[in-house]
């Protein structure tokens, strides 16, 4: 009978811990992962037009981050590119991105992701991603030049699915 009470009481503190720990391990999760949709009524593109749908797949930590995107633009085929690697390291596009084949990441805060998009070496459009405060938004600002030399503002926003 002993026994069983020593079992009682050590799975009420295993379950006590274990309900402490959770939500202390999800306000340390990175607040850029998870998959993103764009919601194309609140995006705005110059040039445009803008994708008629994309996801955006986000994962890892800042030592090793992997960011898959699919894009289904205006007109033409859709287009699949990912990118993997550490904050800071000059990151290959495996796949098709029309504005780069390498990106370089910066940490900004831990709402907010830098991204310079490199085409031949040179930079073409620098992208800032920031979370909203509620972790259901992510608001991707891209600024800079295309690969066919065009000025991009563009503002995309994508609802946390």
């Amino acid at each position: 009978m002993k026994r069983l009470e020593q079992l009682g009481v050590l799975t009420f503190a295993v379950g006590l811990v274990t309900a402490f720990a959770a939500p202390a391990s999800a306000q340390n999760a990175d607040a850029m992962n998870g998959t993103w949709k764009l919601n194309v009524a609140k995006s705005t593109y110059e040039p445009g037009p803008g994708p008629k749908e994309q996801t955006i797949s986000i994962e890892g930590t800042d030592a090793a981050r992997k960011i898959v995107v699919d894009l289904t633009p205006a007109t033409g085929d859709a287009v699949h590119w990912e990118v993997s690697g550490a904050i800071g390291a000059t990151l290959p596009v495996v796949g098709t991105n029309p504005n780069a084949d390498a990106y370089v990441f910066t940490r900004v805060n831990a709402a907010t992701l830098e991204a310079q998009y490199v085409r031949e070496g040179k930079p073409t459009i620098k992208q800032t991603a920031v979370v909203s405060a509620d972790g259901k938004t992510l608001t991707v600002t891209g600024t800079g030049s295309d690969a066919q030399g065009r000025t991009v503002n563009n503002v995309a926003v994508y609802d946390k699915n």
